[in-house]
C-alpha cells in the first residue's frame, strides 16, 4: 500500500465534529512520543464513540502527524472506500457497497459521518472475509500488513477485539486482536470506551435501539477524556464519551 501523509488542515475534519475531548493528541503523545498504534475499543451503534474517534484523528492531523486509520470493515472494500475519501466517487456510490447493507452499528449514520470527516485521510478496512476460522488473527495480519511503521495507526474496533489481555474468568475462542498485535509490534495502546446510561443500535437478537447499563465508574473522570490505568486490565486505559445515544443504520431498511 502506498504511504500517504495527510495535509495539516482538513476542512472536513474541522467542521464535521464538535470538540470531543480534552486534547487526545497530547494525552496519547505522552505515552507514544514518536509513533505507535492506539486501539479504540467501542460499543458499536452509538453516536458518541465515532464522534470521539473522529475528533481524535482530527487532532493528530492538525498537528501534522503521519496518520493511518483502521476501521472494522471488510479489507476487500478498502479501495472502494478510498475512492470516496479521495473524492473520486460520491456518497451514493460509497453506500452501494454490500457492507452498508448490514444493519449493525458498524454501518450506522454515525459511522457514515465518520467517513465524511475522514476525507483526505488514508483509511484501511482490516476485517477478514466471513468464514475465516480465526477472525482476530485475520484482523491482526491485515493490520500488520498495512500499518505505518513511522507514524500513528488509529484503530476503531469492537471492544472485545480491542482487549490486550483476558479479564478474570474470560474464555475466548482466539486471542483478541489487541493482544495479537501487541505481541507482534511495538508501542501499542488499547483504550476501552466508557459511557454512562443510554442506548445503542444493536443486533441481538434483532436490530434496534437497545438500552445500555453504562460502564463509567461513579465519580470517574468527566466525559470526553482519556485516562490510563484503572482496574480493567484487559485494556491499557479508557476514553469516556458521556451518555450514549443510538445511531441507526446509514442505509434504511426496506
Amino acid at each position: 500500500m502506498k504511504k500517504l501523509y495527510v495535509p495539516g488542515l482538513l476542512a472536513a475534519l474541522v467542521c464535521a465534529m464538535p470538540t470531543a475531548q480534552a486534547n487526545c493528541h497530547a494525552a496519547l503523545k505522552e505515552r507514544l512520543p514518536q509513533s505507535g498504534t492506539v486501539i479504540f475499543g467501542e460499543m458499536h451503534g452509538t453516536n458518541e464513540i465515532p464522534a470521539f474517534f473522529s475528533a481524535c484523528v482530527r487532532e493528530f492531523v492538525e498537528h501534522g502527524e503521519p496518520v493511518r486509520v483502521f476501521l472494522e470493515f471488510d479489507a476487500s472494500d478498502t479501495e472502494h472506500t478510498a475512492q470516496y475519501l479521495r473524492g473520486e466517487i460520491d456518497e451514493a456510490a460509497l453506500l452501494s457497497s454490500p457492507r452498508w447493507r448490514r444493519l449493525d452499528g458498524r454501518t450506522s449514520r454515525a459511522m457514515l459521518e465518520l467517513h465524511r470527516a475522514l476525507k483526505g485521510v488514508q483509511v484501511v478496512g482490516f476485517a477478514p472475509l466471513y468464514g475465516v476460522a480465526d477472525i482476530n488473527a485475520g484482523m491482526g495480519e491485515n493490520f500488520l500488513q498495512h500499518r505505518l511503521e513511522n507514524g500513528y495507526n488509529l484503530v476503531l474496533v469492537g471492544g472485545v477485539h480491542a482487549q490486550v489481555s483476558a479479564g478474570k474468568g474470560d474464555v475466548y475462542a482466539s486471542v483478541p486482536f489487541g493482544q495479537y498485535i501487541q505481541a507482534r509490534s511495538k508501542n501499542v495502546l488499547s483504550l476501552n470506551a466508557r459511557y454512562t446510561r443510554g442506548n445503542a443500535w444493536t443486533c441481538s437478537p434483532y436490530c434496534d435501539a437497545s438500552p445500555l447499563a453504562g460502564n463509567e465508574p461513579t465519580g470517574a473522570t468527566p466525559a470526553r477524556s482519556i485516562g490510563f490505568g484503572g482496574n480493567d486490565r484487559r485494556f491499557d486505559g479508557y476514553f469516556s464519551v458521556g451518555a450514549a445515544t443510538a445511531s441507526p443504520p446509514a442505509v434504511e431498511r426496506k
